[in-house]
């Protein structure tokens, strides 16, 4: 693989996870730095990352995560940065199915991707946050019949996308209907945006990203290298059964991004981190609570450390490496990095 292929890209910070005054444990794992929720803020880190040279901007799709509960909401946020950036890529990493209708989804995609030229990545999950759920007053369904949903939803987008101009899209499925369903203008992305589908579970999950998906993505949890491996190659076998050719699939990483030659500011930031502990309801998590484990399972050190990590992914065939900069927002970190490691990769 060349390394022209990869790319680097930034998790936009849209909650705050610092400790609750007198407590030591941060609210949220993804920003254990960052004490409260400031738009300025949150939209020159965005604008410093397009001028550092990062490839895409993702922000993730809830409602009350981190500190006070407080969240800006994704697809609000995304149609602002399609207005104040020009080049990097905007993506949900990514946007709960049972949120929003999918045929609503499919009409903002394509006018995001219009407004944006051409530079929206859509990241689709199946949901799990069931506090949310429960809050906003949707239904909670099992897992299995979430994934199903899924699985209908974008095949109902991709028919909207794809219909002749003109003619209105029909789709009836079990969970979903639309008739005569025009999506104009279309997308500028032909045929469509990528689609990225998030989720590890192997039997289902990972076959609708065959299915599917132009990009899986991964979480936390299933970082480290021989769990991408694995899982990688369950998505492959998932192919052959599907009929699909595996490298039309992109694989991404997720995770925590510490570049720092300070040593006392990484033991701070790991001490700070770990143990990683994220919502009971979230399934499969790693037990991630020494200075071992977050090197196994994140990008943290030096630059060459960083690089290190990045190249042993690569070897296993992730090319997207999507990054949480802990120490925001303090961003000498993303700076470094990108200062250092990206053009090791370029």
């Amino acid at each position: 693989m060349s390394t022209n292929d990869v790319s680097f890209e930034f998790n936009v910070p849209v909650f705050a996870g610092a400790p609750d005054e007198g407590d030591d444990e941060p609210v949220h794992r993804d920003t254990p730095q960052l004490e409260g929720l400031d738009w300025d803020q949150t939209k020159e880190s965005i604008l410093l990352a397009e001028e550092l040279g990062f490839d895409a901007a993702w922000a993730p799709d809830h409602l009350m995560l981190g500190r006070d509960h407080a969240e800006y909401e994704v697809w609000t946020l995304l149609s602002a940065m399609a207005g104040f950036t020009e080049d990097i890529n905007l993506g949900s990493l990514v946007l709960c199915n049972d949120y929003r209708n999918p045929a609503l989804v499919a009409k903002m995609a394509a006018t995001l991707d219009v407004i944006s030229d051409g530079r929206l990545e859509l990241g689709l999950g199946a949901g799990w946050h069931d506090g949310e759920y429960e809050a906003y007053g949707w239904e909670y369904r099992d897992g299995f019949e979430r994934l199903m949903r899924l699985d209908e939803g974008i095949r109902l987008m991709k028919e909207m996308w794809t219909t002749d101009a003109g003619e209105g899209a029909t789709f009836d499925g079990d969970r979903y209907q639309i008739e005569d369903a025009h999506c104009e203008p279309g997308p500028v992305q032909d045929p469509h945006p990528p689609i990225l589908v998030g989720g590890q579970g192997e039997q289902v999950t990972l076959k609708l990203v065959a299915k599917h998906a132009d990009v899986w993505n991964t979480d936390v949890f299933n970082g480290d290298v021989e769990t991408l491996e694995h899982k990688i190659g369950v998505i492959e076998d998932h192919c052959e059964t599907v009929g699909r050719d595996p490298d039309e699939i992109e694989y991404s990483w997720d995770g925590h991004v510490i570049c720092t030659r300070d040593e006392e500011k990484l033991e701070d930031l790991i001490d700070l981190m770990t143990p990683i502990q994220f919502e009971e309801e979230y399934q499969d998590q790693a037990p991630i609570e020494t200075v071992e484990d977050a090197r196994e399972y994140f990008v943290i050190g030096t630059p060459e450390e960083c690089a290190e990590a990045i190249e042993e992914r690569i070897d296993v065939g992730v090319t997207k490496f999507q990054g949480w900069f802990i120490d925001f927002p303090d961003t000498s970190g993303m700076e470094l990095f990108a200062d250092e490691v990206i053009p090791q990769f370029s």
